[in-house]
C-alpha cells in the first residue's frame, strides 16, 4: 500500500549481484538446452526471441525495472507467447511453461525470495497488508509473489525483480490478469513517505461502541485515489479489502479501549519509564499499538496499515 524507492532496492540488488548474474547465466543455460530440442517454427521463434533477452550479461534482465521493461514490451519487434488451436479454443502453446521451468521460478521462490524480499523490508501483501507472503506446504514455506505483467503473458518476466509483487495467496489468485495502478518500486520520493491509502472509523462508529460497548458497532472505511484511467480497477473491488477488515473488529476495539487508558498524563508516565531504558521513541510508539507506526514500515508486518491509520485518528500517536 506504499511504493518503496528504487534505490533502496537497487543497493540490496547490489548485495546479491553475484546471485542474480548466476541465475540469468544459469536460465540462459536451460534455454538453450531447451532450444536443442524439436520445436514447431512458432514456438522456436519465440524461445529464440527469449533466449537474446537472457544472453547480454551486461544488461541483467532480471535488473531491469518497470519502465524498461515496459520500453521493451512496446518495441515493434516483440513477441507474443504463441498460441494454438485445441478443441476449438485457442490457447497459448507449451512452449510458455517450459520456458518458466527454464527460469527457475518455483524453486527461487524458497531459495531465493524470502531473504531477498526480507533485506527489502517486505513481509506483508503489499495489497492486502492483511498476511504474510509466506505459503507453506508439508516440505517447506514458498515466498508468494504476484507478477505486475502476468508470467501467462510475459513468461521471459517471471523472474525479472521488478515485476515481483510480494503478495499473499488470496490476493495474488483474485489479482490474477486484472489492471492495477500501483507503482510497488518508484523513483518518485514523494510516493515512498506517505500511502494513498487509507483506512478511517466511520461517522459516529467510535461513539456508537464507546456507548453501547459492541464492537459490531465498529464500522472501517477504506479510502483508495482516483486513478487516472478507468482501466485500472480499483484496490477495494479487487482485492475486497474493506471484506477483509471488517473480520478484524476486535483489532479496532481494542485500539478504541487504548485511546480511553492512554491519557496524555499517562502516556507522559510511560515515556519517561521508557527514556529511562534508553529505548527509540518509535518502540515506544510501537509498544503502545501493537504494531509499526510510519507509512514507510507498512509492508514490515501484517495489519500495520490499519493499525496505524486508526491509531492516528483517536490520538495514541501523531
Amino acid at each position: 500500500m506504499i511504493a518503496i524507492p528504487l534505490d533502496k532496492v537497487r543497493n540490496i540488488q547490489k548485495a546479491y549481484q553475484s546471485e542474480i548474474d548466476m541465475q540469468r547465466q544459469n536460465a540462459l543455460d536451460e534455454l538453450n538446452v531447451l532450444n536443442s530440442e524439436k520445436h514447431t517454427v512458432v514456438d522456436k521463434e519465440y524461445l529464440e526471441f527469449v533466449i537474446s533477452k537472457f544472453e547480454n550479461q551486461n544488461d541483467n534482465i532480471l535488473l531491469w525495472d518497470l519502465n524498461r521493461i515496459k520500453e521493451e514490451i512496446n518495441k515493434i519487434d516483440f513477441k507474443n507467447v504463441p498460441t494454438e488451436i485445441k478443441n476449438g479454443k485457442t490457447r497459448k502453446t507449451g512452449i510458455k511453461d517450459k520456458i518458466i521451468k527454464c527460469l527457475g521460478y518455483t524453486k527461487l521462490r524458497s531459495s531465493f525470495y524470502p531473504n531477498y524480499f526480507n533485506d527489502i523490508g517486505i513481509k506483508a501483501c503489499v495489497y492486502c497488508n492483511s498476511q504474510l507472503t509466506i505459503v507453506a506446504n508439508k516440505k517447506h514455506a514458498k515466498f508468494e509473489v504476484d507478477h505486475f505483467y502476468s508470467k501467462s503473458d510475459y513468461p521471459f518476466l517471471s523472474i525479472s525483480l521488478c515485476n515481483l509483487y510480494p503478495a499473499c495467496a488470496s490476493c495474488n489468485g483474485t489479482k490474477s490478469s486484472k489492471k492495477i495502478e500501483f507503482e510497488l518500486y518508484t523513483d518518485d520520493i514523494s510516493k515512498t513517505k506517505k500511502s494513498d491509502y487509507k483506512f478511517k472509523l466511520t461517522s459516529n462508529s467510535k461513539a456508537k461502541y464507546l456507548v453501547t460497548r459492541d464492537r459490531n458497532n465498529i464500522e472501517v472505511e477504506f479510502e483508495e485515489p482516483d486513478y487516472k484511467s478507468n482501466e485500472f480497477a480499483k484496490f477495494n473491488d479487487v482485492f475486497h479489502v474493506e471484506g477483509i477488515y471488517k473480520t478484524q473488529n476486535d483489532l479496532v476495539e481494542e485500539l478504541l479501549i487504548k485511546s480511553q487508558i492512554y491519557n496524555e498524563s499517562y502516556l507522559n508516565i510511560l515515556k519517561s519509564s521508557f527514556y529511562k531504558l534508553n529505548l527509540n521513541p518509535e518502540v515506544f510508539k510501537r509498544i503502545i499499538i501493537g504494531n509499526y507506526t510510519e507509512d514507510i514500515d507498512i509492508h514490515k508486518r501484517p495489519m500495520s496499515k490499519i493499525t496505524m491509520d486508526i491509531a492516528r485518528e483517536l490520538g495514541l500517536i501523531d
